[in-house]
């Protein structure tokens, strides 16, 4: 509107100069001549052809420019209704997704894609799709497309296939692709975090443990979770260590044991039962003392009894300083008896196991207790009746575990139904 606005001010002004001009000088006179062809007219008439002429083709120009773009425009307009689709598939797709419909959400994400300038989340929302289908030959398929529409994302795609591996139990071929991820970019902090969920899964403790170093070096696990890893980690060196006998590597790994670990209670038990099998109680009093002195457990209480150290007086009497802050433990009451008949201290032996039973009879201090007045103090009578009381806690214990495993397999029972309903 405002261009034909401008054109007829334009006009109007040229008109009103020539008629200006032709009134006061006159029309004039203007002669072509070209071979034997001549032309005359006014000076005033060729200006207004001429200016007229200037419109028409200038307008002529326009209109024809007009028509050679339509077939451009036609392409652009279907292009974006086809880019529309595009993405309403994809919000479609997801939306199947979410609801768990992944036959539909597979079909209609790569229905438009190849309209689609999202080609690479489709492909990968695919094979999302078709790793839930179990079709893991088509996933395979989709992770390729996505390379092939956009091989700028290799590090997208590698992550997504390496994480559908991991949920497939794949853990071999998920380990070859985070190998190769971590090669083309060796600080990147997720990728770590899966490799460190591969080597859990496979038991691979050694790799796992070099790699603590860089997920604590770059923070790349929270402090709780890097805790667990490393107990975890740690857990398994010993364990295989101990199982092959290889001595050197287990001393070497309680060495390395960051020393929060070395008071964590499973780790500290297993390396107490290794040296107990190598007949190293003297170290393994020390450890266990040690713990028991700032963490009271009282399942490590028991296995204090069980060491054949050399000084069995010394155990007595750390054992007695424990009886300050846990007077009324039965545990600890048993096991000092326990370490005062193996010292043949047979008064004292008796009682500790007499006060045990006081607090809390159980069917060891009955026995223990019958089996010293019986062995080293000729109170065969009395060892008699202990005896009897003893049997008579062994047997209540006995049928309350069978009733506590009788209504476990009851609720057991009664759950069956529900449970293959959850399934």
């Amino acid at each position: 509107m405002k261009r034909l606005l401008l054109a007829i001010i334009i006009a109007t002004t040229l008109a009103v100069s020539i008629g200006l001009i032709s009134y006061y000088y006159g029309p004039g006179y203007v002669v072509f001549s070209f071979a034997d062809l001549s032309i005359e007219s006014s000076f005033i008439f060729l200006l207004g052809f001429l200016a007229v002429s200037f419109f028409l083709f200038h307008y002529l120009i326009r209109l024809l420019s007009i028509f050679l773009r339509i077939p451009g425009y036609l392409g652009f307009r279907y292009n974006n209704r086809q880019a529309e689709k595009a993405r309403n598939a994809l919000v479609k797709g997801l939306i199947e997704m979410s609801e768990g419909r992944f036959i539909q959400a597979e079909k209609i994400l790569l229905k438009q894609v190849q309209h689609s300038d999202t080609g690479l989340l489709n492909y990968l929302m695919a094979a999302r799709a078709a790793q839930q289908l179990g079709a893991y030959d088509r996933r395979d398929e989709y992770l390729r497309l996505a390379h092939e529409s956009t091989p700028s994302a290799e590090i997208a795609i590698g992550i997504t296939q390496a994480e559908l591996q991991l949920a497939h139990k794949q853990y071999e071929q998920a380990l070859a692709t985070l190998n190769y991820l971590n090669q083309i970019t060796p600080k990147h902090g997720y990728v770590k975090k899966l490799q460190a969920r591969v080597y859990q899964q496979l038991g691979d403790w050694d790799s796992l443990h070099q790699l603590l170093h860089e997920l604590k070096k770059h923070n790349f696990i929270d402090n709780d979770k890097l805790e667990t890893i490393e107990l975890e980690t740690y857990s398994g060196l010993l364990a295989q260590a101990v199982k092959i006998g290889n001595k050197d590597k287990i001393s070497r790994i309680w060495q390395q044991l960051p020393k929060k670990l070395k008071k964590n209670s499973s780790l500290l038990l297993n390396y107490i039962q290794y040296l107990m099998e190598q007949n190293q109680d003297n170290e393994a009093e020390t450890l266990l003392r040690n713990y028991l002195t700032d963490h009271w457990n009282e399942s490590m209480v028991a296995l204090y009894a069980q060491l054949n150290t050399t000084n069995t007086l010394n155990q007595i009497e750390t054992a007695e300083t424990w009886l300050l802050g846990h007077n009324r433990s039965v545990i600890l009451l048993t096991i000092l008896g326990k370490l005062c008949i193996k010292q043949s201290l047979w008064g004292k032996a008796r009682t500790y196991l007499e006060t045990s039973i006081d607090i809390s009879p159980t069917a060891e201090a009955y026995l223990l207790l019958a089996q010293l007045l019986e062995e080293k103090m000729n109170e065969k009578n009395k060892a008699q009746s202990l005896y009897k009381e003893g049997l008579k806690i062994a047997l209540s214990n006995k049928d309350a575990d069978k009733q506590g495993s009788s209504l476990a397999s009851d609720s057991t029972k009664n759950l069956t139904p529900t449970l293959k309903l959850i399934q």
